[in-house]
């Protein structure tokens, strides 16, 4: 009986002790603006250790954290699939240790703030799935990202990648100015085909007149013969909700090829930018998608 019930007590510690486990925090401050920066090397520690349910041990405790009043909290599905918990994740786990994220982050947000202050900001950085690597190699990134809502950020990096050092500040000036038009002008999350194009675009256009020098396969998928094509297809639905042309133009199809959306919304914007030279990015991700297009003048 004693054993019985010893064993009963150290289960319980063991599980409470598991619960436990959270997020390593920190927190920078650039022009009075908050940045929290969390990692989750401890909770991928404890799954590798114990090797049961990524859904309860990793997803769960990042879905409690980010998805209290998320503008985008279906976004958090991307990231719910199970990561295999094997040597090599292990290994990828050391290897993203070995860097300081918070001097990126850092270094990142002392050119991006001054640009377009935003609101308190919460950035996790997890690994990528390893079953996405492939296609991330084929695009040549070192990285997904998602905002999950104003001040919600998740980076999900893949270390063995060449390129993710150096597109992490890009990326991250991305996901920022969604951060920040969300909190400025949010609605609703069932955009138009015409608002996603823009809002993405917007977001590339900032990011890379901060990192000019950083170059991001997506803005340049498609010549311009093809371009002209896609958005002929798009057209017919640029102002429809619920339409299912969003997640065609970005993950493509036989006639759309995958981030056709990314390089249309950037080109769109870029082309705002060039017949308006004064205005600022700070002005820009106020103004309705409309104005853009039609001062674009992108479909002439």
């Amino acid at each position: 009986m004693i054993r019985i019930i010893y064993f009963l007590i150290l289960f319980v510690f063991l599980s409470c002790s598991n619960n436990h486990i959270n997020f390593e925090r920190a927190t920078i401050y650039v022009k009075g603006q908050e940045i929290e920066i969390l990692t989750a090397y401890g909770i991928f520690d404890n799954y590798l250790l114990n090797k049961k349910s990524y859904y309860r041990n990793v997803y769960q405790k990042i879905e409690s954290e980010f998805k209290e009043n998320a503008e985008y909290p279906f976004l958090l599905e991307t990231i719910k699939k199970d990561i295999k918990p094997d040597e090599s994740v292990k290994e990828e786990i050391l290897l993203l240790k070995q860097y300081d994220i918070s001097n990126i982050v850092d270094s990142a947000f002392q050119k991006i703030i001054p640009e377009l202050p935003g609101p308190k900001t919460k950035i996790l950085f997890i690994l990528a799935n390893p079953e996405y690597r492939d296609l991330y190699r084929q695009y040549k990134v070192g990285m997904a990202a998602i905002t999950v809502g104003a001040g919600k950020i998740i980076v999900s990096i893949d270390p063995t990648s060449i390129y993710w050092k150096e597109q992490l500040p890009y990326v991250l000036a991305h996901e920022y100015h969604h951060s920040v038009w969300t909190s400025r002008n949010f609605t609703t999350a069932d955009l138009t085909p015409l608002e996603y194009l823009v809002l993405e675009g917007k977001a590339d256009s900032f990011a890379k007149n901060l990192f000019p020098d950083t170059e991001f396969p997506h803005t340049k998928v498609m010549d311009e013969n093809k371009e002209r094509f896609v958005w002929d297809l798009i057209k017919p639905e640029l102002n429809n909700r619920k339409s299912n042309m969003n997640d065609l133009m970005m993950m493509g199809n036989e006639d759309i090829p995958r981030c056709s959306g990314y390089t249309i919304g950037f080109n769109m914007v870029e082309l705002f930018k060039r017949n308006y030279q004064t205005a600022i990015d700070s002005l820009i991700i106020d103004i309705e998608p409309e104005q853009i297009l039609l001062l674009s003048k992108y479909d002439e």
